[in-house]
């Protein structure tokens, strides 16, 4: 077919290549060098119409990010910087590139919002930015009136086969869009503030209620005069605890929460009843997302048996019983007591996890479809750097109050990106050291007035070999 001039609000104008489904998705090939795939209606009716024969040619906006910040916060976002990290409450305005793959996060959620639930696993290198990814989509899940629980993994304190350990960090790590307060506390104080919701979720319960955790802990608690049996409760249920003396005076037969044997499916049910009870306190759901799954790699075989198990649980938790790729018969019962994999088939779930590529890393390709999956890489365009040394410099301002000379800062900004770009490229730094690189340069400008562009730009090229 003969390329037309369509224009999409984020990415700018571009060439269409390609239809799919009837042209319900369009490839197109961006005025910045990038290539993607992304459905119709996401782009301008004035593109629809060229499509019918009409040749239109958009300009690309200017987007100008806002920093929402003091000079005591820009100064704590540069020390960060200067280690190669990206405060996550800084995470949106100085992003480099990401545009498709924030895309592929926002569709992620407003599946989860507007059907049952979402998954997306996020693979890349070392540096090159899957934390900072995942920052994204906390800051995506909070703005958009999702609970969020995070995880980061590690092979001591929260091994990937230990379910319980994975669910104890996730549950007392819960953060709302409402309130500053942490953990399982202020979802079931919420509950409790309206009797109905709780004979809603008992009533959804595929368990009699005395045996499920959940349900049996909101009915203790709807009678509980005691705060610290509510706290111990809380403990209990965070799995931070066993059952304590004060909390049995209101509860007094709690169901066993398992920490040994086969626990997968145990824990993938109580999280999708977590973002169930969350959905019926007026929240959109439940975001989990996991860092550091690449720990998968130095696990002994039964071990990845049992990771295995646990991400698989929660795959089929967010995408439902009637996925496909895993068969929910594979993930075994505990000896001593059985789960439902979801505490309803429509649980409102988010379940995005990252880790590092490898050939031993999880077998991903074969649980999940390529939409599913987010590859981080180098290949970023220069503007992209620009972009971010631009916002970057802003913070510099901000935190050190000053007033940048025009002809000093224009070519820096502009020269230190392109040669950054270019050892990006060529793999002489990651996306961490970038980061730092640029920091140091903004640093040398502040702190040495006397130290010109060119002397400048001559000395960076050199450190990074291009």
């Amino acid at each position: 077919m003969e390329s037309q001039t369509v224009y999409h609000p984020q990415f700018g104008g571009g060439k269409l290549l390609k239809t799919y489904m009837s042209g319900f998705e369009w490839e197109v090939q961006f005025e910045s060098g990038r290539r993607f795939r992304l459905p119709a209606k996401e782009f301008t009716q004035e593109s629809l119409a060229a499509i019918q024969g009409e040749r239109i040619v958009l300009p690309t906006p200017q987007r100008t990010a806002s920093l929402g910040t003091d000079q005591f916060r820009a100064r704590q976002t540069l020390e960060a910087l200067r280690v190669g990290i990206v405060p996550v409450q800084d995470a949106e305005t100085l992003t480099i590139g990401l545009e498709a793959e924030r895309v592929t996060l926002n569709r992620a959620f407003e599946r989860s919002s507007e059907r049952s639930g979402d998954v997306l696993a996020v693979i890349g290198d070392y540096g090159f930015g899957k934390s900072h990814f995942i920052e994204l989509a906390a800051l995506r899940g909070l703005r958009d009136n999702f609970i969020i629980a995070s995880a980061s993994l590690d092979l001591v304190e929260v091994p990937p086969s230990k379910a319980h350990k994975i669910y104890e960090v996730l549950v007392t790590s819960l953060r709302y869009p409402d309130t500053a307060e942490h953990g399982l506390s202020p979802l079931l104080k919420k509950a409790l503030e309206n009797p109905t919701v709780i004979s809603q979720f008992v009533g959804l319960c595929p368990r009699e209620p005395k045996d499920c955790p959940l349900a049996s802990a909101l009915l203790a608690l709807q009678d509980c005069p005691s705060q610290i049996a509510f706290d111990e409760i809380v403990q209990w249920l965070s799995g931070q605890a066993k059952p304590q003396t004060e909390m049995k005076t209101c509860f007094k037969k709690p169901p066993r929460l398992y920490t040994t044997g086969e626990t997968a499916r145990q824990y993938s049910y109580l999280l999708s009843g977590i973002s169930v009870l969350a959905t019926l306190v007026g929240y959109t759901g439940l975001a989990i997302l996991i860092d550091e799954s690449e720990h998968y790699s130095l696990l002994r075989t039964n071990q990845r048996e049992k990771a295995d198990s646990f991400f698989k649980a929660m795959i089929i938790s967010a995408l439902g019983l009637s996925y496909g790729r895993i068969d929910a018969r594979d993930i075994p019962d505990n000896v001593r007591v059985e789960y439902p994999l979801t505490y309803i088939s429509e649980p409102r779930l988010l379940f995005l996890f990252a880790l590092t590529e490898s050939d031993d890393r999880m077998p991903v390709g074969k649980w999940l479809a390529p939409a599913h999956i987010v590859r981080l890489d180098d290949r970023f365009i220069e503007k992209d750097i620009r972009e971010f040394f631009k916002n970057l410099l802003r913070y510099h301002l901000l935190a050190y109050n000053y007033k940048a000379a025009q002809e000093r800062y224009e070519s820096i900004v502009v020269n230190a990106s392109a040669l950054l770009y270019s050892a990006l490229n060529k793999h002489r730094i990651n996306l961490r050291e970038l980061i730092r690189g640029a920091v140091t340069v903004c640093d040398l400008l502040y702190l040495h007035a006397d130290y010109s562009p060119d002397e400048l730009l001559e000395d960076l090229k050199r450190g990074l070999k291009v």
